[in-house]
């Protein structure tokens, strides 16, 4: 799958789903802001760590949300004929690994900082 195979994508979230990801997403930007207070302010690294994964894993919710509503409407798309069932499975799989490897980075990027 490449770039222009996922840009085709038309699906979105609904208003409803809008309201609940944009405090989440306004929850990580305030944990952000946090994390670059307790820079300023000379916090200790464990403390930035803890603070750090905390946003990510705001950010991982949203996203997890956001595949869930792709998936969805991709489902829904097999099911009236309009997608084949071949390329929606593909596309699912692109999106769930990139949710992976990021989650995976994140595991390794936390074992490297701790020491």
């Amino acid at each position: 799958m490449n770039g222009s195979d996922v840009m085709s994508d038309t699906s979105t979230v609904g208003i409803g789903g809008q309201d609940a990801l944009r405090r989440r997403l306004k929850r990580a930007a305030g944990q952000v802001l946090g994390v670059e207070r307790m820079l300023a302010e000379e916090r200790p690294c464990g403390d930035v760590l803890i603070q750090l994964a905390a946003v990510q894993g705001a950010l991982r919710a949203v996203a997890q949300q956001i595949l869930s509503c792709h998936l969805r409407s991709t489902f829904s798309s097999v099911a009236a004929g309009e997608v084949a069932a071949a390329d929606a499975a593909e596309q699912a799989a692109y999106f769930a690994g990139l949710l992976s490897e990021a989650a995976r980075a994140q595991r390794v990027a936390a074992g490297r900082a701790v020491t």
